[in-house]
């Protein structure tokens, strides 16, 4: 009877998602990953340009490296930042990934987690436990932008689970051709300084230009393809350097 009991309760949380996250009855989608999807935003109506994010994450047997409220927030900051080139994203599709890389340690990790799962069209994400700065023996860093070092067409962006609010929307600009600046305002800045706060920090003028003629370049070859976006759950907005490399 207790193992009756406690094979019921096990069902219980996958049941409760059926109900918060439709995506679940989608066989293309790893149940225990729905509300990655139908918990995320698609991209704003408005935007002229949205464009496809494949999320990966690492799921262990504590669960998922992070929550699908993580995510949104990631995602929802990442829409402020790229209003002015009127760019959005959104998640269209997402797996799980092993928990041999839920610690990424090496530049080897870093290649070999998007080797076989990298795909023209989308933003291909990866969302870790954590994610050591192989440039620097025993500290973390929060996220990088990663080109396969064997072939550099290939590139995707590594999440750590400890990252900011902030580090998507600065990861994807390096997708979208930014290096790191001097700007005082530009999120791409990491030099320590208190003002701006990070939360305010932004692409500047001489940046937005090189997001969108990379936005368009990627639209252009299908490195990018356009979605139409979908509708966003109706929920409450959820409101050192924060960021990675």
């Amino acid at each position: 009877m207790s193992a009756m009991l406690a094979s019921l309760f096990s069902l219980l949380p996958l049941a409760l998602g059926a109900q918060q996250c439709p995506a679940m009855l989608d066989p293309a989608v790893d149940p225990a990953l729905a509300c990655y999807v139908d918990d995320t935003p698609g991209c704003p109506e408005d935007r002229a340009h949205c464009f496809g994010v494949h999320l990966h994450v690492v799921v262990t047997e504590g669960g998922p490296a992070q929550t699908p409220a993580w995510l949104r927030a990631e995602l929802e900051h990442a829409f402020w930042l790229f209003e002015p080139a009127d760019v959005g994203f959104q998640i269209v599709a997402v797996d799980r990934v092993e928990p041999s890389f839920a610690h990424m340690a090496t530049r080897e990790q870093r290649d070999a987690i998007g080797k076989q799962r990298f795909t023209r069209g989308v933003i291909h994400v990866f969302l870790v436990e954590r994610l050591d700065d192989v440039d620097v023996p025993g500290e973390q860093i929060r996220g990088v932008h990663w080109r396969q070092r064997s072939n550099t067409d290939k590139r995707w962006v590594i999440l750590s689970k400890i990252g900011s609010k902030i580090v998507m929307g600065h990861e994807f600009g390096h997708f979208f051709g930014l290096p790191h600046s001097t700007y005082t305002r530009s999120v791409m800045n990491k030099a320590p300084r208190k003002s701006p706060p990070w939360e305010r920090r932004v692409f500047v003028d001489e940046e937005l230009k090189i997001v969108r003629q990379r936005r368009d370049a990627m639209r252009d070859s299908a490195m990018l393809i356009p979605q139409k976006p979908r509708s966003s759950p109706k929920r409450d907005d959820p409101r050192g350097s924060p960021l990675g490399e």
